[in-house]
């Protein structure tokens, strides 16, 4: 009876700590919208067209080859880009890179003090045993198995994805931190 007490005083800690892990992924998920995105308050002086034009040196600092702004509203305070961009994830041995192709929309909804960013759409696209395969993100999040010992091709190019969001966000928020005129 002792052992079995101890036992289960020993088990319980660990079965409560396993299902109260979090997703490694910073994407947030609204049923089948998985996205990135957030509110984010700056310096209450910054009206719309100094946060309009840090939106504008965002986009350029992006420096991607493959950017098509859609939405252009400096009155309004709206910016949307579809945006196409190669990249790369950790092979299994995690020595060499395998190609990837990111298919994404970034949306900036500025207002005096404060801006919204939305980065959603996002489309995965990769070579698979020689056949190109495109998911989107809902499909790569349903499907990111651990492999045989967790290090699964899902896994590994989400992890790729959103360490390179993370980076666009990081910035985003510098940029977007400081009036153009400062540069």
């Amino acid at each position: 009876m002792k052992k079995l007490f101890l036992f289960a005083a020993f088990m319980i800690p660990l079965l409560v700590n396993a299902q109260a892990k979090q997703d490694p992924f910073n994407y947030k998920a609204q049923d089948r919208y998985l996205y990135y995105g957030d509110v984010v308050k700056v310096d209450t002086s910054f009206t719309v067209m100094d946060l309009y034009k840090d939106a504008k040196i965002f986009i350029t600092k992006l420096a991607l080859s493959n950017t098509k702004i859609t939405t252009d509203d400096s009155k309004g305070g709206t910016i949307i880009a579809n945006i196409e961009e190669p990249t790369t994830y950790k092979t299994e041995t995690g020595i060499s890179d395998d190609p990837m192709t990111l298919k994404y929309n970034i949306k900036l909804e500025l207002k005096k003090g404060r801006y919204r960013y939305t980065i959603d759409s996002i489309e995965v696209s990769y070579t698979d045993n020689g056949k190109m395969q495109s998911l989107s993100l809902y499909d790569m999040d349903k499907e990111k198995k651990g492999g045989i010992i967790g290090v699964g091709k899902g896994k590994r190019m989400l992890k790729a994805m959103d360490a390179s969001f993370l980076k666009k966000i990081e910035l985003l928020t510098t940029t977007m931190s400081k009036r153009s005129d400062d540069f």
